[in-house]
């Protein structure tokens, strides 16, 4: 059974799959330490199944948040960094987010953009998290363009150039 969820692909996420593992247990199992391996594809189950079934967000955000928090795992910070950006994004029509968790998603967010070892996907990831922050916190826009061009200046691969330069168009514009 455990094979399944660590050799499935996104393709193979489907209902049997979804009634073989409970949310709960794929939440616990991305914040373990043990088995960096287990925990990424626990994560990233979790980001597909969530993503799919949207409705799931209202009974696990402080989860979401607490893992994207407290979490070291860069693979696992991928999956709960986009699941963040869903929260805060305008595709989520309530607030799930309340100011204690504004704020740890504020400090969690620019530590991880201080980590010289960060991915470029969980660092564009958590631009985007900042940019939509911007529109509460105006603050954001000038430290985090700051952060981009940074960013650029050092490494500028091809999704850094893309995401870094939309997010500095919309923070902008905004």
């Amino acid at each position: 059974m455990l094979a399944a969820l660590l050799n499935n692909s996104a393709a193979g996420i489907t209902e049997q799959t979804i009634a073989t593992f409970s949310v709960p247990q794929l939440i616990e199992w991305s914040e373990q330490t043990t088995d960096y391996r287990l925990a990424f594809r626990a994560a990233w189950h979790v980001e597909h199944f969530f993503l799919k079934e949207t409705a799931l967000f209202s009974d696990y955000a402080s989860d979401i948040i607490r893992i994207y928090c407290n979490t070291s795992n860069w693979s696992v910070l991928r999956s709960y960094s986009k699941l963040v950006m869903w929260m805060l994004s305008k595709h989520n029509d309530k607030m799930l987010i309340d100011v204690d968790q504004e704020e740890s998603i504020l400090e969690k967010s620019f530590n991880i953009l201080d980590n010289s070892e960060c991915p470029v996907a969980v660092q564009v990831n958590v631009m985007d998290i900042l940019a939509d922050l911007n529109k509460k916190h105006d603050w954001i826009a000038n430290e985090l363009r700051l952060r981009i061009e940074l960013a650029l200046e050092k490494e500028a691969t091809p999704a850094l150039k893309s995401r870094g330069n939309r997010i500095l168009k919309r923070i902008t514009n905004s």
